[in-house]
């Protein structure tokens, strides 16, 4: 199981990383379109020319990484301040997405554990069931053999001949019970061990349907903290995290 934890924390790691990379790529175009503050994400924009004709202003693709940051003029340091006052809703939508990738992880695990639990149910039926099979077995054996011991103990006047069938009988069926019993105590084994792997995983099943409700609450909060625009709900969807690794680490 720890090997399956170490897995599992490796894919979420290289999931993280890759979308962090992504957004990494994004807040470069996003510094790159700043060259333009005043005329929006490479709309165009009127410049005065001589001979009062206005031609459109280049975009910000066409624009070489380094060129000059054009002037907009008065409100440019408002404009940067208000950029870097609203970086955290660059990582709440990071985090956001990273929540909804563990949501779908721990759905995906949650129903895979309870398919295998259901499983291993049946299959321990099945097992109880030949060991009731096989008890029934031994136990005719038992009351067969019981009937002949009772028979050679009441007729003293037996023949030597019939007393020595009378008992290889009951040496085979002494045999049988053996059998029938080592057999039961196989099949027993087998079942408990069933037993355990299926509480194993519906274990686990509880675990990582936990770890999902800690999962959508995050998601939940986050999505106020979007529309409503207060970092503390935001941060109050990131406490979640704490109990989803929790029952993360239970359900190994």
């Amino acid at each position: 199981m720890l090997i399956n934890l170490l897995v599992f924390l490796f894919l979420v790691t290289a999931v993280c990383g890759g979308i962090w990379f992504l957004v990494k790529k994004n807040v470069i175009s996003d510094t790159h379109l700043r060259r333009f503050p005043s005329g929006g994400t490479g709309m165009p924009a009127k410049n005065e020319q001589s001979g009062g004709k206005s031609q459109t202003m280049q975009s910000a693709a066409d624009v070489p990484a380094n060129a000059p940051i054009a002037d907009p003029g008065g409100d440019r340091q408002a404009w940067q301040d208000r950029r870097i006052s609203e970086r955290w809703r660059d990582w709440l939508a990071l985090t956001t997405v990273i929540m909804a990738i563990m949501t779908v992880i721990m759905a995906l695990e949650a129903s895979r554990a309870t398919m295998l639990a259901v499983h291993l149910s049946g299959r321990e039926t099945n097992q109880w069931m030949q060991f009731q099979a096989k008890g029934v077995k031994e136990y005719s054996y038992q009351i067969t053999k019981a009937a002949l011991e009772l028979q050679l103990s009441a007729n003293a006047d037996i023949p030597a001949e019939a007393r020595e069938k009378y008992r290889q009988a009951m040496k085979r069926y002494d045999e049988e019970i053996k059998r029938y019993k080592d057999e039961k105590d196989e099949i027993m084994q087998d079942a408990l061990a069933i037993g355990k792997a299926k509480e194993k995983n519906i274990k686990r099943s509880s675990g990582f349907n936990s770890a999902l409700v800690f999962l959508l609450i995050g998601i939940l909060l986050s999505a106020i903290a979007t529309l409503v625009r207060r970092k503390y709900i935001w941060y109050i969807g990131l406490s979640m995290l704490a109990g989803w690794g929790y029952f993360l680490i239970i359900s190994f």
